[in-house]
C-alpha cells in the first residue's frame, strides 16, 4: 500500500514540476541581426558622405552608417505610405518614436502615395569621440513621389538629422526639414527612368 502511495506521490511531483517549468519558460525574441528586414532588404539608395567633423569615423564605421542610413530611409518611406509606425520602431530612438506616434496609426491610407529616396549627400557635422552620436545635414536629397493617378513628382530637399547608435545600429533621434524644392512633374512612365537618371547626373 505504501509503495502505491509513494509511486502516486512521485507521479504528482513530476507532473507538478513539469507544469512549473512550462509556466516559467520564456520565449526569447530573435536578435535583430538574425531577423530578415523585409522592408529594407531590397532598398538601395545612392548615399554620398562628406565629413566636416573634427573627430572622424573610420572606414568600418562609415560603411555601418551608410548601410543603416539606407535601411532607415526604407522604413521612413514605408511609414510615409503605410502609416505603420511600428514597422520601423527599431530604427527610432524612444523619444523620437513617441513624438511621431501621435501623427500615425496602423490604418492604411486609401490613396497610397509611393515615395522613394533616390540619392543623399550626408554632410557629417559632428561625430562624437565614442562613435555613438552623429549630427548631419542631408543635402540635395532627391525624393520621388508617385500618386495613384501615375503622376510622379521629383523633389529636392535638405534635412538636418541627429542619429544615435543604440543596440546594434543607428537610430533617428531628431529630424527637421530645412527646405523643399519641386524639380519636375510628369505622368509618362516611359520617360520616368531617363528623367531620374538625368537628375542624378547633375
Amino acid at each position: 500500500m505504501q509503495r502505491i502511495f509513494f509511486t502516486f506521490l512521485g507521479i504528482l511531483l513530476v507532473v507538478f514540476f513539469y507544469f512549473q517549468i512550462m509556466k516559467n519558460e520564456k520565449i526569447e525574441d530573435i536578435p535583430i541581426f538574425l531577423k530578415t528586414d523585409a522592408v529594407a532588404q531590397n532598398h538601395n539608395s545612392k548615399i554620398e558622405l562628406t565629413i566636416h567633423s573634427r573627430y572622424k569615423p573610420d572606414s568600418f564605421q562609415i560603411e555601418v552608417l551608410k548601410n543603416d542610413y539606407n535601411n532607415l530611409w526604407a522604413h521612413l518611406n514605408y511609414l510615409y505610405q503605410s502609416n505603420d509606425v511600428l514597422a520601423g520602431k527599431e530604427y527610432y530612438t524612444e523619444p523620437w518614436f513617441k513624438s511621431i506616434s501621435g501623427n500615425y496609426n496602423i490604418e492604411t491610407p486609401k490613396n497610397v502615395i509611393v515615395r522613394k529616396d533616390i540619392q543623399h549627400h550626408l554632410h557629417i557635422q559632428n561625430w562624437s569621440t565614442d562613435g555613438l552620436v552623429c549630427t548631419a545635414i542631408d543635402s540635395n536629397v532627391v525624393l520621388s513621389y508617385t500618386y495613384p493617378d501615375s503622376t510622379t513628382i521629383i523633389k529636392q530637399v535638405n534635412i538636418a538629422i541627429v542619429l544615435l547608435y543604440q543596440g546594434d545600429h543607428w537610430r533617428i533621434d531628431a529630424m527637421s526639414l530645412m527646405d523643399e524644392t519641386p524639380i519636375v512633374s510628369f505622368r509618362n512612365k516611359i520617360r520616368k527612368k531617363s528623367l531620374i537618371e538625368n537628375i542624378l547626373e547633375l
